[in-house]
């Protein structure tokens, strides 16, 4: 930035620090670096820079802990992301390699990973969530439809000890539902694997995919947020309302469904935000029918936040105070433990009797004071979950 080049005395550090701040405010849609420098700014020397530098770094820093203002006109007033036409290759010959794993580090012991293995049944999202990654993983922005996705899944050789596999970490998983045969084809190979679950994740309200013919073990869970994120973050998305109307006709049918509450957002109102989804979720669906809830927040890249910042698009995301964890950019540990248990508080006996609830990616001493359980290990995690997952698949069978 021109503004930034110019400032004598700084740093080159310096410099690249304060661009990526001054990235942040305009995705903001509020300050500018300028409105926080000093108008008569002319430093006798370095130190008198430095410090200078300081001061502006402290006001943006009590802007991060503050927590994001969604009702902020200024920001309301700003436009959604352009909606691209939406194209479709129906006919993507995919590699020869369909499956990958959750994003989670290998034997982490910074976080508990549920060791989930992912298929890439669809490449690239028409939904433009702010906060998403998928963007960033493929070189354009065409949908690719795995034509030949039955006969791949039919000679797929599953790994040992492989029980979960999600379809929802290159695409939206229901975005398409079954109109380019996919749902049909993860049927198939469901029917073939009946001790695997195949999770369909989304952000969508479709039904029409729901046919008596899907086996029980292909289990849809839908995406869900605070109605400000969901109105000011997740673009192009299904409304809240009908995301849980979807879910409701879902397990109606006597499936399976599940829930990700996931990424929290600390924004300006997030207690009672958190506490009407909870209260709209409980009194649409019926814990009987629930197999999971997965609680969660926002995890950044050095990637994800340059991609973010290089976008224009307009955000509060990244007005968070950024604690480097594991290599990674999130909440601080005490702000992460007051949201998570306090919307782990806002759901009623019946559901934490009879639904898993589970931190995803998030740090092993965070268990306990949210959720009132833990575990010693990933594997110990991973049996739990089995356990309650084939268990509730059963029940409903």
């Amino acid at each position: 930035m021109e503004f930034i080049e110019g400032l004598k005395g700084l740093t080159f550090q310096q410099k690249r620090i304060l661009t990526e701040q001054a990235q942040d405010l305009v995705l903001w849609g509020g300050l500018r670096i300028e409105d926080l420098w000093p108008s008569d700014y002319n430093p006798a020397n370095k130190v008198e820079a430095t410090c200078i530098f300081n001061n502006v770094m402290q006001k943006i820093d009590a802007m991060r802990r503050s927590p994001a203002d969604y009702s902020d006109s200024a920001f309301s007033s700003l436009q959604a992301p352009p909606s691209r036409r939406t194209v479709i290759e129906p006919d993507f010959k995919a590699p020869d390699t369909i499956m990958g794993r959750c994003p989670c580090p290998d034997e982490s012991l910074f976080l508990r990973c549920c060791n989930l293995k992912t298929l890439d049944a669809v490449q690239q999202c028409a939904f433009a969530c702010s906060y998403c990654s998928i963007k960033n993983f493929y070189s354009d922005t065409a949908i690719k439809v795995v034509s030949d996705l039955e006969g791949k899944l039919e000679n797929l050789e599953v790994p040992e000890g492989v029980w979960h596999i999600g379809t929802g970490q290159s695409s939206d998983s229901l975005l398409l539902g079954n109109d380019y045969g996919t749902i049909t084809a993860l049927s198939r190979f469901a029917k073939k694997h009946p001790d695997i679950v195949v999770e369909l994740k989304t952000k969508s309200s479709r039904t029409d995919w729901i046919t008596p013919d899907i086996p029980a073990n292909i289990v849809a869970t839908w995406s869900l947020n605070a109605e400000p994120v969901v109105r000011n973050e997740e673009h192009f998305t299904a409304p809240l309302e009908a995301r849980i109307k979807a879910a409701s006709v879902c397990a109606g049918a006597g499936r399976a469904v599940g829930f990700h509450i996931h990424p929290m957002v600390r924004y300006k109102g997030w207690e009672s935000g958190y506490r009407d989804l909870v209260r709209l979720l409980c009194d649409s669906i019926d814990p009987s029918s629930v197999i999971m809830v997965g609680i969660g927040t926002l995890t950044f890249t050095k990637s994800n936040l340059k991609a973010l910042r290089s976008s224009g698009v307009h955000t509060k995301v990244t007005q968070m105070p950024l604690e480097s964890i594991a290599g990674k950019y999130s909440y601080p540990f005490e702000m992460k433990k007051e949201m998570f248990g306090t919307l782990y508080s806002y759901f009623p006996q019946d559901w934490k009797d009879n639904v898993f609830f589970y931190l995803c990616m998030e740090d092993p001493a965070l268990w306990e004071p949210c959720l009132g359980r833990s575990y010693a290990s990933n594997a110990e995690f991973e049996a739990d979950m089995k356990k309650h997952y084939l268990d509730k698949i059963r029940s409903l069978s």
